[in-house]
């Protein structure tokens, strides 16, 4: 390793990195997307539209936390979750 590469390893950022790093940050919160596919999503969506995962973590109707993946209502206030499944083509 080089001299500079290692000054360059062992220096703090200067303050152009900082602001990279923090504009990089923010496009990540203003797009967000799926962990399981990595496709594009809305902030409101209860699903991924492009692979069918359940995206939310918390009950629409109440704030309290889902129940696992498969309950038919939120246990708190008894909100409907909506069943995403696999649909095949009639034959």
């Amino acid at each position: 390793m080089s001299q500079n590469q290692q000054q360059s390893a062992t220096t703090p950022p200067n303050q152009a990195e900082i602001t990279l790093l923090q504009r990089r940050t923010e496009l990540h919160d203003l797009q967000q997307e799926c962990n399981t596919c990595r496709q594009e999503i809305e902030t409101d969506w209860q699903f991924c539209a492009h692979c069918g995962v359940r995206l939310a973590t918390h009950c629409p109707g109440c704030g309290n936390p889902l129940p696992p993946a498969g309950a038919q209502s939120c246990p708190s206030c008894g909100l409907a979750i909506p069943q995403v499944g696999i649909e095949t083509a009639p034959e």
